[in-house]
Order: C-alpha cells, then sequence, then structure tokens
C-alpha cells in the first residue's frame, strides 16, 4: 500500500493517515516532518538534500502513507503512489478546525509541532483560503493521474474508498 494524501490545512490529513496506518500497519509520515527538523528550539528547515534523501528513502519502501498539503517540491509520490488521495473539505470545517485545534494546542489539551501563538493560528486562517484559491488547479494538475487521484469531501469516504482497495 502505498498512498498520498493531501489537502488543505485541517482537512484531516493526518487524522486520515493514522487511521489508515493502524488498520493496515502502514507506517506514514508528515511531509511537514521531513521539510522541519522538530526541535526543543523551534523547527529548522531541512536543505534540500536532507529533504529528498528523507523522502526517497520513504517512497523507495513497499508500503507507506505520506500527508501534507500541497507543495511544489515533494512531489515524487505522486508516481510512485497506488493512489493519491485529495480530501476537499468544506471552508468552513477547515476554519472551525484550526480554531479548535489551536485552542486544544494552547490549553495543552494536545500536542503540537508548532508552538500555537497568535500569528501561527492567522498563518493556518491565512493558509485555509490559499487552498481555496488554488484548489481547482490543483485538481485539474492532478487529472492526469485518472483513476489514481481521487477527491472526496470527507475522511469517512476516503477511508470506505481504501477499504475496498485493500
Amino acid at each position: 500500500m502505498k498512498i498520498d494524501i493531501i489537502g488543505s490545512v485541517a482537512s484531516g490529513k493526518t487524522t486520515l493517515a493514522k487511521n489508515i496506518s493502524l488498520k493496515y500497519g502502514v507506517p506514514y509520515y508528515e511531509k511537514d516532518n521531513i521539510v522541519w527538523e522538530r526541535t526543543a528550539n523551534g523547527d529548522i528547515r531541512r536543505t534540500p538534500e536532507e529533504r529528498d534523501s528523507i523522502f526517497y528513502s520513504i517512497i523507495d519502501k513497499d508500503n507507506w502513507i505520506v500527508e501534507g498539503s500541497p507543495r511544489k517540491n515533494l512531489q515524487e509520490s505522486f508516481d510512485a503512489c497506488d493512489y493519491i488521495i485529495v480530501l476537499n473539505i468544506r471552508t468552513y470545517i477547515r476554519l472551525y478546525r484550526v480554531f479548535k485545534r489551536w485552542i486544544m494546542q494552547r490549553s495543552g489539551k494536545i500536542p503540537y509541532n508548532s508552538k500555537p501563538t497568535v500569528r501561527f493560528l492567522l498563518y493556518n486562517i491565512k493558509w485555509v483560503f490559499e487552498y481555496d484559491h488554488m484548489k481547482k488547479e490543483l485538481i485539474r494538475s492532478l487529472s492526469k493521474y485518472g483513476e489514481k487521484c481521487q477527491v472526496f469531501s470527507n475522511s469517512a469516504q476516503a477511508l470506505r474508498f481504501i477499504d475496498d482497495k485493500f
């Protein structure tokens, strides 16, 4: 099983990847953690060589799930995967999730990679709307993968699809 899950901030990519990973025993990887080295003093961007080395070592494996927001790099997984899962979740749901996650992280109820500052909240809101502006072009560009690319309006649909295929 080789799956790439993409979508906006707060679309449910990580949760879906975790659920598939638990159900099928396939490791999952967050693309953000490939791009960024997480340290106690904050995130440090990896060099392109470090990033690519980590990424290729993942997609060279027999089974994997990678997830992340669409980016210009780390797209080699599109060719290598069995399926590209696009989570096309409504904007108001993603905004609600951004606020809920931020509050939960600020209160210490859930862990975080990036410190939940007001500035980071504003970046997440910005990224929700940036995704909305580019998603038609994204989906159009992924059409070259044909049936390999599947677009879902919620994670439950995507999980049912995976269950049917694997």
